[in-house]
């Protein structure tokens, strides 16, 4: 155990005698976080500063505490450092890295033997203002404390933890300039959890591993949590993985937690962030769910102060390395051969007849608890993967997605003249759409793609995106329409979807006929089909269709992915950078 963990586990007893408001079952309001930080940045101006980086979509200001020992707080002075950042109330009613992390400022402010020399640490106290205002007594069902809390939903009613790719709310928009002018080597999402009840207070979400650049994965697995679950448990906090169960109740093995882009660990994990988040239990006391979350914090800081260099080396080498890799894995499956045996205390699971329902239901009997290992599933096996084209090109007229990429500091260049140019191009063959929205979407799944080579013709001012840098990861999972969090996925594709020329079937017929005298092979596929598919046989417009789709009429643009994929190269002569867009 390195000199700084030291320290703080000697200090921890005293620290956490200090009144604050989690010890009377409260946590701060907006205002009242916007009041601590303020103090706290005119007390040490050489130490820290609160920044205020874009209004909310409740019109407030989402901000961004910076402790920095050197006193320097642009981009450019992080870069001899390494950089944590930290989530607060994207879920306002699970507010324990909030009243954390007010705690442990307060504390590295004012003992400069806590305060990192080699980790710049940022704070988002309140993400989610919106939903932060919204604070009522109950709205958590199944959690104890505090007295009063905010609301899931913001302003627009979104869940953020859904919002990184599409990006409907502003504050996602904030998100991305913090999290680009920060490019942080950690970030955590301060959590509460829901579900099985168990003795331990801290869960922790590691962003799934096999997900991750390999070095980055390695990393993770071999160094640094073991580094965090050993200090945890030196602190009295015996964390386990979050208890995402297999079946009903944790005996029977839990499971890592797969979390694309649009969460936001699986966002942060494009651009080779590490990504946590802190999920504490809801049935423990809100005292004690904020003092492990600030354990946990305080750990990870020692930690990252310890080990700077060789996380600032690997991050950089992993960007670097992300330019020149070929292939990406846009899908996962659970691999469910492979687990490991993991020490968990629970309690018994009992089914005993509801006095409600009078029907049987589950009970966790706390006065019955046990310790054993159970099966932890932790590995992911990837369904798909992904060579990266030289550009990705996209026309013009697809501005809502240049926005996006634009906020995401995607490099983006534009053709100077018109070029026509041999390019792959998807075809959308099949998908499914839920048949209720979610967060505002009607979010396409299980999407199914052919690719062709085509000769396409693309005009001055047309966007064109090189892949060979840190940005790759990210292009792919947003640009390739089959990945579950791509931009098509969210819907800002589907006007191709709607064909938009049709037929009267009493004039196409004539046409119809002169297709099948003249195309043999033709004829033979529109015949076996009549013969095998009865249905079709009996319905005359599905016939006509059919071959409507194969005449020069059917319009090629219909489910015609306008995203092409480039493999060649572009002159510098071809390209300019492309100016900035104003979202709508």
């Amino acid at each position: 155990m390195n000199k700084y963990i030291i320290l703080f586990l000697c200090s921890l007893g005293s620290i956490l005698n200090a009144q604050e408001p989690y010890k009377n079952n409260e946590t701060y309001t907006y205002d009242q976080l916007h009041t601590q930080y303020l103090e706290l940045s005119k007390k040490h101006p050489k130490s820290c500063k609160l920044v205020q980086f874009g209004t909310s979509d409740y019109g407030k200001n989402i901000e961004l505490f910076v402790i920095n020992k050197e006193g320097k707080f642009q981009t450019n002075d992080f870069k001899n450092k390494v950089v944590l950042l930290i989530n607060n109330a994207i879920h306002p009613g699970e507010p324990c890295g909030v009243d954390a992390c007010v705690k442990m400022s307060k504390d590295l402010l004012k003992n400069e033997q806590l305060l990192p020399q080699n980790v710049v640490i940022a704070i988002i106290p309140m993400y989610n203002i919106g939903g932060g205002h919204n604070r009522d007594c109950c709205s958590r069902a199944n959690q104890n404390g505090p007295k009063e809390y905010g609301f899931r939903g913001n302003a627009l009613n979104l869940d953020l933890n859904r919002d990184f790719i599409k990006s409907d709310s502003r504050n996602t928009r904030v998100f991305y300039q913090i999290y680009h002018f920060l490019h942080p080597n950690v970030f955590v999402d301060t959590h509460t959890s829901n579900g099985a009840d168990y003795q331990h207070i801290m869960t922790l979400i590691t962003s799934q591993v096999d997900k991750m650049h390999p070095w980055l994965r390695d990393y993770t697995n071999d160094k640094l949590n073991p580094a965090l679950f050993s200090g945890m448990d030196s602190a009295g906090y015996d964390m386990v993985p979050y208890v995402h169960q297999m079946k009903t109740i944790p005996d029977d093995g839990i499971y890592d937690y797969l979390e694309t882009p649009r969460y936001s660990t699986g966002y942060t994990n494009l651009f080779n962030t590490i990504g946590f988040v802190t999920e504490t239990h809801m049935l423990k006391t809100f005292e004690q769910r904020v003092e492990s979350t600030y354990t946990f914090l305080m750990i990870l800081i020692q930690y990252m102060e310890s080990n700077a260099e060789e996380l600032k080396k690997l991050k950089m080498e992993a960007d670097y390395n992300t330019g020149f890799q070929e292939y990406f894995d846009i899908d996962w499956k659970l691999d469910t051969s492979t687990f490991e045996l993991i020490d968990f205390k629970g309690y018994e699971a009992e089914y005993i007849k509801s006095e409600v329902t009078q029907l049987d239901r589950l009970h966790y009997n706390e006065e019955k608890p046990w310790e054993k290992k159970i099966r932890y599933y932790n590995h992911y096996l990837p369904t798909e993967s992904i060579k990266k084209p030289a550009y990705y090109v996209i026309p013009q007229g697809w501005k809502n997605v240049i926005i996006r990429l634009q906020l995401n500091d995607v490099k983006i260049y534009r053709l100077k003249e018109d070029k026509v140019v041999d390019v792959e191009v998807y075809y959308i063959d099949d998908f499914q759409t839920g048949d209720n929205p979610y967060e505002g979407h009607y979010l396409h799944k299980n999407v199914k793609v052919s690719k062709q080579v085509r000769q396409m013709t693309y005009y001055k001012g047309d966007y064109v995106i090189p892949t060979r840098n840190a940005d790759a990861r990210f292009l792919v999972e947003t640009l390739e329409p089959h990945a579950p969090d791509s931009y098509f996925a969210w819907n800002y594709f589907d006007g191709i979807l709607q064909q938009k020329e049709w037929f009267s079937s009493y004039v196409f017929e004539a046409t119809a006929k002169e297709l099948l005298d003249s195309d043999p092979q033709l004829k033979k596929d529109f015949e076996s089909k009549r013969a095998s598919d009865p249905e079709f046989a009996e319905d005359a417009f599905a016939q006509l269709y059919y071959l409507y789709k194969r005449s020069p009429n059917y319009e090629r643009s219909h489910n015609l992915y306008p995203v092409t994929r480039y493999l060649d190269e572009f002159m510098d002569d071809e390209i300019e950078i492309a100016p900035a867009l104003i979202i709508g």
